[in-house]
């Protein structure tokens, strides 16, 4: 790309008078008043120098030029919600006039916040005689990592502001560019789940991993290997130090339902769907870790029918939850299909695990679903502020009575203690 192309500079606004500004332009209003009510003409003289210098800063700042560039970095592209990211920010200066001091900030969509107010050192200019492009300075900041979502970032505000600070101006710099913050991601504990036969005859005990038959990999020495898993044969293929690996294989696919449109779309409410994005997340992420193909729907545009398979290094299951929205309306038939195309993976029942708001109605998507899995389980979230005294929820109960198996959950609870209390619900504790 030329510097030309690449010089992306935004009209900036009309100056705006600074609080010292408007201070010298009341005084001077007033030493016009005086010279007629004293009849002295130095409180004229002293009302045109202040309106000469507010008039000058106002000009200066409004036709200053500012011609600069910037390109921006995330390290890393993306990042789980709460942790730490660095931005870069590369700025180039193409006009031939040093830079003067301007306040800089990259702003963020709500409800990430914008980055803090730095000073940009002034940049020397660039000639157009000269070889090459213009010394690039690099500004760094932390992103608000708080919370999930793919925010817009930018573009580049710079603040200038007049020799005098009589007036300033704000220039946009530069186009904003997307920040992807996953959901946060927890390990969970494997557990037994009580998985159904084909054809629901009887319930038959069988680990959500393992299944399948095992298969030797090799995989590269990493510290802490025992010298007894040492692949020999891979090693002197590969020329470096291999070592087994047991990898169980599973050829069926489950169901990870994250119902967005029983959450409403208010502020009470975020909270409780920002938990059900990161339950699911949690949960596909650990079935695809235990060989289970993941189906995951019910949660917007992304959500497809698309397969989600352990690939290391991937994550594609939290990449694509972070563009989550809640609200919107169910779409049963959605849910039916991707419970249908998942039994076509294995003789058994696929089993499904739903994310879903204790809103009176949510259940009506998921009751016909029940008799479609081995071993429904329905996460009831909780969307009020404080638990209710009574018990589980009207959704949780009529879930229940349709054959899901379902953990009443709060905000509060931390989403692997809940996947274990998944165990005490099916009487596996």
């Amino acid at each position: 790309m030329t510097p030309a192309a690449d010089r992306r500079r935004s009209p900036g606004r009309l100056p705006r008078l600074t609080v010292r500004g408007w201070a010298m332009l009341a005084v001077a209003v007033a030493a016009f008043v005086a010279t007629r009510y004293f009849a002295r003409q130095e409180f004229a003289y002293l009302g045109c120098f202040l309106l000469a210098v507010v008039g000058f800063g106002y000009a200066w700042a409004a036709l200053r030029r500012v011609q600069l560039t910037v390109r921006r970095r995330f390290v890393p592209e993306s990042v789980p919600a709460g942790q730490p990211a660095d931005a870069v920010l590369l700025v180039q200066n193409w006009g031939g006039l040093r830079t003067p001091a301007v306040t800089w900030v990259d702003p963020a969509s709500a409800p990430m916040q914008s980055s803090d107010p730095n000073e940009l050192p002034g940049l020397p200019g660039f000639s157009a005689q000269s070889a090459g492009e213009p010394d690039v300075h690099r500004l760094h900041y932390r992103p608000d990592t708080a919370r999930r979502g793919a925010h817009a970032v930018g573009p580049l505000v710079l603040t200038l502001v007049d020799p005098f600070g009589v007036a300033r101006r704000a220039i946009a710099i530069g186009e904003a560019e997307q920040f992807i913050v996953t959901p946060a991601v927890y390990d969970l504990a494997r557990a037994d789940l009580r998985l159904s036969t084909g054809d629901g005859s009887e319930q038959t005990a069988r680990r959500l991993v393992g299944a399948g038959e095992p298969d030797v990999i090799a995989r590269r020495y990493q510290p802490g290997d025992s010298v007894r898993k040492v692949h020999w044969p891979a090693t002197a293929r590969h020329g470096e130090l291999m070592v087994k690996q047991d990898d169980q294989r599973n050829d069926q696919d489950a169901v990870v339902l994250l119902d967005a449109s029983s959450f409403p779309g208010d502020d009470d409410a975020s909270t409780a769907f920002e938990w059900a994005v990161s339950g699911a997340a949690s949960v596909a992420q650990h079935l695809t870790g235990e060989g289970f193909g993941v189906r995951l729907v019910g949660f917007g545009d992304r959500s497809a029918d698309t397969v989600y398979v352990d690939v290391p290094g991937s994550h594609r299951i939290a990449y694509d939850l972070a563009f989550a929205a809640p609200a919107g309306s169910a779409d049963p038939e959605a849910f039916r299909l991707a419970v249908e195309d998942a039994s076509l993976t294995s003789p058994d029942a696929p089993p499904v695990f739903a994310f879903v708001s204790d809103r009176v109605g949510a259940e009506e998507a998921l009751q016909p679903l029940s008799v479609m899995s081995s071993h429904p389980v329905a996460f009831v979230v909780q969307t009020h502020g404080a638990r209710r005294a009574g018990g589980p929820s009207e959704v949780g109960a009529a879930l229940r009575r349709a054959g899901w198996t379902v953990v009443d959950c709060d905000p509060e609870d931390a989403v692997p203690s809940v996947w274990r209390a998944l165990g005490e619900a099916r009487g596996l504790a």
